[in-house]
């Protein structure tokens, strides 16, 4: 669900822009030399206001929620690239005109910029510019929405894990093969105070808080549970970079060997 929410939010992004700008194309249709210089102003104020709406949503994450940053910017951009070219054919069909027209007319008016007077002019972009675009942006859509390439550079497992992951959580724990061959060795059993001393000894150890929120949400709630799973496999279960979680594995094993715990 979290990939197909990332694909759905990256889809958002160029669908209200695209329709605006569209909804005030089509309101010019007929229209006056007046009521159309009005709606080009509004057309204006929009594409600069589309600006924002591609790159504030990012901020806001960079801000608030940090760790997700690079998994939020892939989905955007992945978003644009795949639905820019789908959107702006559908809704040139939809105002009224062959979306054909796109590959042989390209579009009028497209982009802005400043004339020689300093006045705002509209900026053609023609079909041998359009063409290679739509397809270059389609594919590179494609190729950085892969789920492999989110895995590398978001930070994030695939969808697939995550899914496993969650039947994984509902599935009642059979007996461990070791278990069964030491029954006087049993791990400590999970509880809140494990949880709670997991927590402080990552605190205690400078481990940032959305770091130690993945490690508790992936499932290990022992010190224990922690020292005994292995770096790799902690990175697969927390979805934290590699070196980072061998950093704070072989800290944790030196505070439970020598500190103490």
């Amino acid at each position: 669900m979290r990939y197909a929410h990332g694909i759905v939010t990256g889809a958002i992004f160029p669908l209200i822009i695209f329709f605006v700008a569209t909804v005030i194309n089509v309101a010019g249709i007929g229209a006056d030399a007046t009521s159309l210089q009005i709606l080009w102003d509004i057309y204006v104020i929009w594409f600069v206001a589309s600006i924002g709406i591609a790159v504030l949503p990012p901020l806001v994450v960079f801000i608030g929620r940090r760790d997700m940053f690079r998994e939020f910017v892939i989905y955007e951009a992945g978003g644009f690239g795949v639905f820019t070219p789908i959107w702006i054919i559908l809704f040139t069909d939809l105002s009224g005109d062959s979306w054909t027209q796109l590959f042989t007319e390209g579009i009028s008016n497209a982009l802005i910029t400043f004339g020689l007077g300093g006045q705002i002019i509209g900026i053609d972009v023609s079909s041998t510019f359009l063409i290679p675009f739509f397809i270059f942006s389609f594919l590179a859509g494609v190729f950085v929405l892969r789920p492999s390439f989110i895995q590398k550079y978001g930070n994030v497992e695939p969808s697939e894990l995550d899914a496993l992951k969650a039947d994984a959580a509902t599935v009642v724990p059979t007996e461990d093969p070791i278990e069964a061959d030491m029954p006087e060795v049993a791990p400590p059993p999970a509880s809140a105070e494990t949880i709670a001393d997991l927590k402080s000894v990552l605190i205690e150890l400078g481990v940032a808080e959305p770091a130690i929120n993945q490690i508790l949400g992936s499932g290990i709630a022992t010190v224990t549970d922690f020292v005994a799973t292995s770096a790799d496999h902690l990175a697969t279960l927390t979805g934290l970079d590699k070196r980072r979680i061998e950093e704070i594995h072989m800290a944790v094993q030196k505070k439970a060997f020598f500190g103490g715990i």
